[in-house]
């Protein structure tokens, strides 16, 4: 049995006893809301016993293949690295929870201002990779985030928001808004990544699980770009969650490498040139390594871990009206937060102690968004951007 394959009589969770009506009247909400979703409240035995923010972990599940992207000996070969080690990070953003725990469930919506810090430590040839995160916006949503491997000169900077929407029948569509910019100061080269749209499905049985569909992309500043196609039904392979990547230059030509398969699972890739297939990344025998947090005792007030802890224990210990209760206080704290701001008149940046919204004219990062946009636009159109109204670019704090 595959690995992203639920037996639903053995395994499937079903909805705690007390729960029914909540879940009922949730859908039913659901159905008749306009506009984005993430206002809504979601019963707690809904909730995932994380935070949104740490979400931004998984773009370090594989620190070695994210060392290697600089390993490539040609652009080409960085590119196909990178996009290697981007199919790496999918299985833990969007299906490692409906394969452990049999279904998805939603995260906590970060407060403005709360953090995540993560680090792996690696040997004398990869180095450490080191994650930092923060809720740079709240209205709208959007978290920032910066994984870096000095060592093997690798650096990932960007931001990711969510607009959600009711799709029939009774489940949750996602757009992604955002981007991140991949550096490599050695090769003085650059990349853009677009994100994929998420179709959440399953809610009327409790039992949420996502699909990605669409069509997301990684641009190099050398000339090439890949382009990932997903499926829902395993058009490409003939199994859920499928996609299909190419590699070929921004301005047309050949295509140099062609990659698909599942991206929660086993894929392969092709050498064009030489008509060789290999194995392109499998998630059974590459497993996701974790991440290394401090101490609970050692966190600050606004860190994920410490801040949502006595809801999460709660939702493990299934009280559920304690989680619901503790959650709605740390909420409405925020509310007063954010009416002392506006009162000061203080912005969501002046809340910010990591990330610092920069104009992108006077940041490096934020000109090669700039110029990689604009091959991008003129390649597939504005469509293949999801970008949130406000445009900002948030770095580290110098």
């Amino acid at each position: 049995m595959s690995k992203d394959t639920i037996n639903d009589t053995e395994t499937a969770p079903t909805v705690p006893e007390g729960q029914k009506d909540s879940l009922s009247s949730f859908v039913a909400t659901l159905a008749s809301f306009s506009g984005d979703l993430s206002s809504l409240t979601c019963p707690s035995f809904l909730l995932s016993s994380v935070s949104l923010l740490e979400y931004s972990q998984y773009w370090g599940d594989h620190p070695k293949l994210f060392a290697s992207i600089s390993k490539g000996e040609t652009p080409e070969e960085r590119l196909l690295n990178a996009t290697r080690w981007f199919i790496s990070t999918l299985y833990g953003s969007y299906s490692s929870r409906s394969t452990t725990a049999g279904m998805e469930k939603k995260p906590y919506n970060p407060v403005l201002g709360e953090q995540y810090f993560a680090q792996w430590t690696g040997d004398e040839e990869t180095g450490d990779t080191i994650l930092k995160a923060e809720q740079v916006s709240h209205h709208p949503p959007i978290m920032g985030f910066h994984l870096e491997n000095k060592k093997a000169g690798v650096i990932l900077e960007g931001h990711c928001g969510q607009k959600s929407r009711f799709a029939m029948p009774a489940g949750i569509d996602v757009s992604q808004t955002g981007h991140a910019i991949l550096n490599l100061p050695q090769f003085k080269e650059h990349y853009l990544i677009t994100l994929p749209n998420l179709n959440i499905r399953g809610m009327v049985t409790g039992r949420p699980s996502v699909e990605l569909s669409g069509t997301t992309y990684i641009v190099s500043s050398a000339g090439h770009m890949t382009t990932i196609e997903y499926s829902t039904k395993g058009y490409f392979s003939g199994e859920r969650h499928s996609f299909k990547a190419t590699l070929k230059p921004i301005e047309g030509g050949s295509v140099s490498y062609t990659a698909q398969g599942v991206w929660s699972g086993v894929s392969n890739y092709t050498d064009n040139k030489t008509n060789e297939t290999s194995l392109f990344f499998d998630s059974d025998t590459d497993p996701r390594v974790a991440p290394e947090l401090k101490p609970q005792a050692e966190m600050g007030d606004l860190e994920s871990h410490k801040l949502w802890s006595q809801v999460t224990n709660a939702i493990n210990n299934k009280d559920y009206s304690t989680a619901s209760r503790v959650k709605a206080q740390i909420e409405e704290a925020q509310r007063a937060l954010a009416k002392a701001r506006k009162e000061k008149g203080e912005t969501q940046a002046d809340a910010l102690k990591v990330f610092e919204l920069v104009s992108e004219d006077d940041d490096e990062t934020g000109k090669a968004f700039q110029e990689l946009k604009g091959k991008l636009v003129a390649a597939v159109g504005a469509k293949a951007l999801k970008e949130d109204d406000t445009k900002p670019h948030w770095r580290l704090r110098q």
